[in-house]
């Protein structure tokens, strides 16, 4: 196991538990996020028959990938627009780098995961050029020299008290102000950066094979700006994002905004098909769309793992999930955190790193595959990740050993019994006083084994 991986994880899980403030605003966040969720999927007459739909539509997409992508690529290009292929995020920087101006000057963004995969931030230097994020969210945790605390809600760990004081501090608000008057301070500032930006770059939630279009889906509405104003619009997509129809939107849109928001739907939905028409009055001049790969074929080619690419991103797993709502995404390195993320990434990180421990940070509780939209089995397939770990020795050795003896004496009913349920307890505690027990409860046995009980009540 990757000690500089295990170890990162390992002390970020001490940091957050110990930080109360952090453990307060996470649950109180997460009790919203839920009495939201109840309320936004009323409007399903069938509830379960939408997510057997979705999870139906998206498996038909991922099995005939390649086609649906091809599709695309020539409706999308038919519309006036650009596609790349961009197989690793190396290839994605050079394409940037090849299409972006000389001199863009300010580049507005929206948030977007995909984006978060290959350093931005480097292309701004190498251009020397300003990279701007338009979400609330982002645009707060990036003042506070922050990580995204949540796939959806980047600010999802702060509070608005701690919000309000940072901007006090930073840029002088009203001590008194709330969020209304923070979120349109923001605003002011982000439309002077929008006005002043020549390209915009967006993520999307969806790409549309039949009618080659870009499905963006927001409640803030400054992508509208992002993909409006700006001359040039880049578009940074995941391959796994394809829908094989425009009618389909009518299931997932409203499905996505119930488990991301708690929303009926989305207050903005986009449906972009390329660069402006010389009738239309805005949109950009140039489009172009990167469609990325960045290891997802591995997911892909394995049967069981093809089924976390249905993923539509929605991040309710993480809503749901205790562990996540202990730790936040700060805990995991990946720009996927929580139970998809831990599923994911140990096979999309980069070459010769070993992740697998992320898999085994789970309570297999399966919230995560109860809510989940599309009806992946995330918690089957934490487990699945674990096998693995086990099978490629992708686990300390000391562990492996230490199992290995637990199951072998499992295994004999006399050794079960061999001790008082005291001497087990204690033996244990004294073993695993450096390793389980740090982070974990202590193993208590019971004071009579299940055999015992078993032959007790027999007579």
């Amino acid at each position: 196991m990757s000690n500089n991986g295990f170890a990162y994880f390992r002390n970020n899980i001490a940091e957050k538990l110990s930080d109360t403030a952090l453990q307060q605003t996470m649950q109180k966040n997460s009790a919203t996020e839920e009495q939201s969720f109840i309320q936004a999927i009323q409007q399903f007459d069938d509830f379960e028959a939408c997510r057997e739909r979705l999870s139906y539509l998206r498996k038909r997409a991922l099995n005939n990938l390649d086609k649906y992508l091809l599709e695309f690529e020539n409706k999308f290009i038919h519309n006036g627009g650009t596609v790349y292929w961009a197989d690793t995020t190396d290839d994605v920087i050079r394409v940037l780098l090849e299409i972006l101006p000389d001199n863009p000057g300010m580049i507005v963004k929206s948030k977007s995961s995909t984006t978060d995969e290959i350093d931005l931030n480097g292309i701004a230097e190498q251009k020397k050029c300003e990279i701007v994020n338009t979400n609330m969210g982002e645009f707060i945790v990036h003042q506070m020299t922050q990580k995204s605390a949540h796939s959806i809600k980047s600010a999802f760990h702060l509070s608005q008290e701690e919000i309000v004081d940072f901007f006090n501090t930073r840029f002088g608000t009203n001590n008194n102000a709330g969020s209304e008057e923070i979120i349109e301070f923001i605003r002011s500032l982000l439309r002077t950066k929008l006005t002043e930006s020549s390209v915009g770059i967006t993520g999307a939630n969806f790409i549309v094979a039949d009618t080659g279009s870009v499905a963006i889906t927001e409640n803030e509405g400054n992508i509208s700006m992002v993909t409006s104003w700006p001359r040039k619009h880049i578009v940074i997509v995941g391959i796994e994002k394809i829908i094989p129809s425009l009618k389909d939107l009518q299931l997932y849109w409203p499905m996505l905004s119930s488990h991301a928001d708690g929303q009926k739907l989305s207050v903005y939905n986009h449906i972009i098909s390329g660069p402006a028409r010389n009738e239309e009055l805005d949109g950009p001049s140039e489009m172009a769309v990167i469609l990325v790969n960045n290891k997802r074929h591995v997911l892909l080619e394995d049967v069981v793992l093809r089924e976390s690419l249905q993923c539509i991103h929605c991040g309710s797993c993480l809503s749901v999930c205790p562990v996540f709502n202990r730790l936040s995404a700060h805990a995991w390195p990946s720009v996927y955190a929580g139970p998809i993320g831990s599923v994911t990434y140990p096979h999309t990180c980069n070459e010769g790193e070993n992740y697998f421990h992320l898999s085994f940070a789970s309570t297999l509780c399966g919230r995560c595959t109860e809510r989940c939209p599309v009806k992946i089995p995330i918690h089957d397939l934490l487990i699945y990740n674990r096998h693995l770990a086990v099978e490629r020795k992708m686990i300390p050795a000391a562990e492996g050993r230490l199992m290995r003896m637990v199951v072998k004496r499992l295994r004999s009913r006399k050794s079960m019994d061999l001790w008082s349920f005291k001497i087990k307890s204690l033996v244990f505690r004294i073993m695993l006083r450096k390793s389980w027990m740090r982070y974990k409860a202590p193993l208590v046995f019971a004071e009579k084994s299940f055999n015992a009980s078993i032959t007790e009540k027999k007579k």
